[in-house]
């Protein structure tokens, strides 16, 4: 199918929901390998505080691919620098508070480098 991950969303952002059917196409058609671009990760973490109603393996997805990207698609591969982790608790601004905490969790618990730089992100960030 022609459709774009910006079809995708806008579609989900007007219908203020994202259906099984919905996370299906995108895993199959729209997505259906590793995030390629921090633009990618950003829009669907976006989307994810856009939307009223979503499926229930929507978190999950977001939150594997989200970390997936993170860790393995952006570098340096498979550690977290201060660079990217700027990048992500910026990113994660836009999301509702509960996902941007769990993706925060994940990325920190699987990462297997993180500079000692790089913090949790405190009350005050």
């Amino acid at each position: 199918s022609g459709t774009s991950l910006r079809d995708f969303v806008s579609r989900a952002v007007e219908h203020k929901r994202i259906r099984f059917g919905d996370l299906r196409r995108l895993q199959r058609d729209i997505l259906p390998a590793r995030i390629t671009g921090c633009e990618q990760a950003e829009v669907l973490i976006a989307l994810d505080s856009s939307v009223d109603r979503t499926d229930r393996e929507w978190q999950r997805y977001l939150i594997s691919t989200i970390r997936d990207f993170v860790i393995w698609g952006s570098p340096p591969v498979g550690r977290i620098d201060s660079s990217k982790a700027a990048w992500l608790k910026h990113a994660l601004l836009n999301s509702s508070p509960k996902t941007g905490r769990a993706i925060w969790r994940e990325v920190i618990r699987e990462a297997p480098q993180m500079d000692e730089n790089v913090h949790t992100p405190s009350r005050r960030d």
